[in-house]
């Protein structure tokens, strides 16, 4: 990188590969420990832990796409796709908004 939001950019990908590579590495983990833990200590569905991490997969997915499309802000960019549409459209666009730049 030559200047400082060349470098801010290779920095906040190489996190955001970090941070993918990361929860990929709980994913099997998470599954694993779904199917076999089912006791009363359980609370809820066993397999949302599994979602959650699919969840936040698809995030960073989304955030390193508009990255590397020269978009590494959510408020430059109002075309990202928005994964789980439905689950989206009930929360609303600005908590929508907020809950990626938590990740970024």
């Amino acid at each position: 990188p030559t200047g400082k939001d060349e470098t801010q950019k290779s920095s906040m990908l190489k996190l955001l590969h970090i941070s993918f590579r990361l929860i990929e590495s709980w994913e099997f983990p998470s599954q694993t420990l779904s199917g076999t833990v089912l006791n009363s200590l359980t609370v809820g569905n066993p397999n949302q832990i599994t979602e959650k991490l699919a969840d936040l997969k698809m995030g960073i997915s989304v955030l390193i796409k508009g990255c590397l499309d020269g978009q590494p802000n959510m408020d430059d960019n109002d075309s990202l796709p928005l994964p789980f549409e439905d689950f989206y459209l009930t929360m609303g666009e600005n908590n929508l908004r907020e809950s990626f730049r938590l990740l970024a």
